[in-house]
């Protein structure tokens, strides 16, 4: 499967290009004399050797949610892990390969999980039930929980940073919590028991601060058995495409209003209006939508039916997160088909087979190569010597920014080429807000087109708790990606751009 390789290179990537500066840590944290050396070594002498029949294992767990209780299936090898669950219908997924974290949604479409923590309690299990690399920790400090507990923070490739309490007395990991922009997980750890050497917590909760999406978790069964590489590998995909092959191109209905793109959609029937947004790693619906469908679990709800223009796909994972208007058609609904984003003529448009290889084969048309197994299209871009490949795509934001890896990796070119603008004001997205220092800049290169003496924002660290961690280096918003008409070929890993 394509996503594999991709993934894995893009986050030994993205790994290098961590968010510094101000970075958020859970309240209550103390100084601690402790040495990291010391903590790591009690939680390992805590956690035991396992008997390494256990190296390849499958698990059995129960999510219980207010009513519902889930079914999960986990399958283990070694460091890889996949997990399975069926929710209304359909398979959601998540997991490890060879090191990269990734999540597959209801829809089939996988991705790695750097980008944001909506709807993890369904489909990210904490990072602390399964092996922890020394190398990917540094100490935080000491807690009260009321016991005294010790804090590490683990940085893995390919996932968002883990704060760990590990108890003082028991040596066990009893808390795990993960941050980005609005959203807080903490995920509490209890009933440990020993499995053949290993001490291992058999229940854990899950709460994001919102009593409606408490997540309990059951440990049913572990047992020891051969598991392939198939059985941990990314899982099959399903194509959001047209009932039939398009035998020619055709029109969606389409809104262009301050830069935002609004489509006309159908859901179950129901006529609507949600936002086409690059920037959306899933499709979005609000949850007063998700309420005519029985309402969401974890975040998660299953739409009947979604058509747009010619294309439609039944049984729509969707994620339910309050928002300004009613829906976001995000990565999902670009996969199986060419879209075509016209700023100039405000056109959007899906291209039949025919157009498409028309379109990629004029030698007018600029090919970019795009990739999208972070949840959206990331592409190189940059200013000067000052260049990246993690540039994300975003039709949902109004303009150019570089976000904190950026302005941490290229400080003296800011300093000595970079003329402060203004004051700092803050950006708000769905996830959260970045707070942005505006910049005059000689030039911007991207694809065939260099903007010459134009704005940008750089992120500047602030100590706001819904301030976003984002991992890319760069977002190219409407005000860049108007002066273009842009085709996006997903399944294909290009993008075509004609001036």
């Amino acid at each position: 499967m394509r996503f594999a390789a991709g993934i894995v290179s893009l986050i030994v990537a993205l790994a290098t290009v961590r968010a510094s500066g101000a970075e958020w840590q859970p309240e209550g944290l103390l100084p601690t004399s402790a040495v990291l050396r010391d903590i790591l070594a009690v939680q390992a002498r805590a956690s035991g050797s396992a008997d390494p029949r256990f190296a390849q294992r499958r698990e059995r767990w129960t999510y219980v949610h207010e009513t519902r209780r889930i079914a999960v299936t986990v399958a283990v090898r070694g460091d890889d892990f996949r997990t399975s669950l069926e929710l209304d219908g359909l398979t959601y997924t998540g997991g490890r390969t060879a090191g990269a974290r990734w999540r597959g949604d209801g829809n089939g479409i996988v991705h790695g999980i750097q980008a944001d923590l909506q709807g993890d309690p369904l489909d990210r299990p904490p990072q602390a039930i399964f092996t922890l690399d020394p190398a990917a920790c540094s100490l935080a400090g000491e807690a009260r929980l009321p016991a005294p507990a010790w804090v590490i923070e683990t940085h893995p490739d390919g996932g968002k940073p883990a704060f760990l309490y590990i108890d003082e007395a028991s040596g066990t990991i009893v808390r795990e919590v993960m941050h980005d922009g609005k959203q807080t997980l903490t995920t509490n750890f209890d009933d440990f028991e020993p499995l053949d050497g290993a001490l291992r917590a058999r229940h854990w909760r899950v709460e994001d601060g919102n009593a409606d999406e408490m997540l309990d978790v059951r440990v049913d069964g572990i047992e020891p058995g051969a598991v392939s590489a198939a059985d941990v590998a990314f899982p099959a995909r399903r194509l959001f495409a047209p009932v039939a092959p398009l035998a020619s191109s055709a029109n969606f209905d389409a809104s262009f209003r301050g830069g935002r793109i609004e489509l006309r959609v159908s859901v179950d029937g129901t006529p609507d209006w949600f936002t086409l947004d690059t920037g959306t790693t899933s499709i979005t619906v609000d949850p007063k939508i998700a309420r005519r469908f029985g309402g969401a679990t974890l975040q998660h709800v299953v739409l009947p039916r979604v058509a747009v223009g010619p294309l439609q796909l039944d049984r729509v994972s969707a994620l339910t997160v309050p928002f300004y208007g009613n829906g976001i058609l995000g990565l999902d609904f670009f996969f199986g088909h060419v879209i075509e984003i016209d700023y100039r003529d405000n056109l959007v448009r899906v291209l039949s087979a025919d157009d498409a290889a028309t379109v990629f084969a004029d030698p007018k048309t600029a090919i970019v190569p795009i990739n999208v197994d972070q949840g959206m299209p990331l592409v190189q871009a940059g200013f000067g010597a000052a260049q990246s490949d993690a540039f994300a795509l975003d039709t949902g934001s109004p303009h150019l920014y570089v976000m904190d890896p950026f302005v941490t990796r290229f400080a003296r070119e800011i300093a000595d080429h970079w003329t402060p603008v203004g004051h700092s004001y803050v950006e708000r997205y769905l996830e959260g807000g970045i707070e942005v220092q505006p910049f005059r800049v000689a030039s911007f290169d991207f694809a065939n087109l260099h903007v010459r003496d134009l704005l940008v924002g750089g992120q500047v660290p602030t100590k706001r708790t819904d301030d976003l961690a984002v991992p890319f280096d760069g977002i190219i918003g409407t005000d860049i990606l108007q002066n273009f008409d842009l085709y996006f070929d997903y399944d294909n890993a290009r993008l075509a751009l004609r001036h």
